[in-house]
């Protein structure tokens, strides 16, 4: 089970996405189980307790239609302790 953090509260006058019919640009950071998530460069939500799961990536709409225009990845470079 994953569990989701709010950060704050999805005001409609401070929608972080972009009008329709205009791209938007969304980050997540996947860390072990840790998940961050960003929109137009606002930070929108982060879960933990993720499951690990290899070679697989999902993407949710929540039924609506999604187009994308450019998918890119790239591993986190872990830090020396």
């Amino acid at each position: 089970m994953v569990r989701l953090v709010i950060t704050r509260y999805r005001d409609p006058g401070k929608e972080v996405k972009k009008p329709h019919g205009e791209w938007n640009v969304v980050e997540m950071v996947s860390d072990g189980d840790h998940i961050k998530y960003w929109v137009n460069g606002t930070f929108v939500i982060e879960g933990t307790n993720a499951s690990l799961t290899r070679e697989k990536i999902l993407f949710q709409s929540e039924g609506a239609e999604l187009f994308y225009r450019n998918i890119e990845l790239r591993p986190l470079e872990k830090k020396q302790r």
